[in-house]
């Protein structure tokens, strides 16, 4: 016989301490969580664009604001005039590329298409931010010009919330743009040192710490993960507390607990309503003397045999089914007459007797047969709730005097 497989809950919580528990975490997850993940931090990078591009424009100003600042004495420009059309050249393409992606990032039919317009426009900014500098005659206006290079470079590695793999990808994949472009404008004068300084360098920078940040988002997932699993255990085990607080152990019926607010309930109700409520009391006949010559445990079987029959009857949804103690059960039938719940009844004692569960201590038949006693009234503010308790308890009693195996409907009806 094979051993049964955990609940998949449980599976999942193993796997999740499991992958909190490396020292060494790769920036991959089982399928399922990866793709959790993935899904988590894309919609995590939309909404630092959406919350925060204007951080992006409050940069480009920044950038602008420093050469103005350098270069202009008196609101007169001090520097090449080549160089200032380059400037100005350079700052209107990337505040339109700016312009573009913010446009995109807004808009929620090209939230599937985020990482590849985001790669389009930051390896378009990295070619300008590159390219233009390189034909300034300044040398320290080019070489301050990097820094623009430096700061877009660790947004996408450190602000984004892009992984690794997107960020690197944008990264050397502009490095290979930039190469490339530099090749086919013939650029003899460009300064290769310079470039390779501070951009082989920023990427290498950027993946360690693009690393770091991925790596603490992870763990960030899988302990949000693991306490999201907790939280469903105790919930479950807080539903299946209060199911064994309204349970009959034994048979799976309501309790005598569940069943008393059960029926101070439904009391309410059909007063507030006008409308009658029914109690069927029943009792198995000689149970007593069933366990004495059975034993305990058939006693157990034919309980719960009983309490099948009694769930089979109780068919309304505000009917209620429940064991009240011993071998004795109720069945709480609202809106329900005498004549109705006398009929339940009747169904009720045909049902056992289908069971046909053999009975050798009983002096009523070969099988275990049960007495019912039905009461039902409309309730009152001047009739108190037990009366009708009472009055069905006492029909039961009525039944069992008049030789068992038999519904006995009380006098009031």
């Amino acid at each position: 016989m094979s051993a049964e497989k955990p609940p998949a809950w449980e599976a999942e919580y193993d796997t999740v301490r499991d992958l909190l528990g490396q020292s060494f975490m790769r920036l991959r997850f089982p399928a399922t969580f990866e793709k959790e993940f993935r899904k988590t931090m894309n919609a995590r990078a939309l909404e630092t664009v959406r919350e925060n591009y204007w951080m992006l424009f409050l940069l480009s100003l920044s950038a602008v604001l420093i050469i103005y600042f350098q270069y202009t004495v008196g609101g007169g420009w001090i520097g090449a005039v080549e160089d200032l059309r380059l400037a100005v050249l350079m700052g209107l393409s990337i505040i339109s590329v700016l312009v573009v992606f913010t446009s995109l990032a807004k808009m929620p039919s090209m939230d599937r298409h985020f990482f590849s317009y985001t790669m389009v426009c930051c390896l378009l900014m990295l070619v300008f931010m590159t390219i233009f500098p390189a034909y300034f005659r300044d040398e320290v206006l080019r070489q301050r010009s990097t820094y623009l290079v430096i700061y877009l470079l660790m947004i996408v590695y450190g602000v984004a919330n892009l992984r690794l793999h997107q960020s690197a990808l944008i990264g050397f994949t502009g490095m290979g743009v930039v190469v490339l472009a530099v090749n086919v404008l013939g650029m003899q004068r460009f300064d290769w040192g310079m470039f390779m300084q501070f951009f082989f360098l920023t990427n290498l920078v950027g993946v360690g710490n693009n690393y770091v940040v991925e790596v603490r988002e992870r763990r960030l997932f899988l302990q949000s993960r693991l306490l999201d699993l907790e939280k469903r255990q105790l919930n479950k085990l807080s539903e299946r507390l209060v199911q064994l607080a309204r349970e009959d152990g034994l048979t799976g019926l309501a309790n005598r607990r569940h069943f008393n607010d059960r029926f101070l309930m439904e009391w309410e109700r059909a007063r507030r309503d006008g409308k009658p409520l029914a109690l069927v009391f029943s009792d198995v006949d000689h149970f007593k003397a069933f366990n004495d010559k059975h034993g305990h445990l058939e006693g157990d079987r034919a309980l719960i045999a009983v309490a099948d029959v009694l769930k089979s009857v109780a068919t309304r949804p505000g009917d209620l089914a429940a064991r009240y103690g011993g071998e004795e059960f109720v069945l709480l039938l609202p809106n329900t007459t005498c004549d109705g719940a006398a009929e339940v009844a009747r169904e009720l004692i045909a049902g056992i007797d289908a069971k046909a569960i053999a009975h050798r201590g009983s002096k009523v038949a070969k099988h275990v047969t049960i007495s019912a006693g039905v009461a039902s009234m409309v309730p009152d503010v001047h009739i108190a709730p037990a009366k009708l308790i009472d009055l069905a308890d006492e029909a039961l009693y009525a039944a069992k005097h008049e030789g068992r195996h038999r519904v006995v409907v009380s006098t009031t009806c």
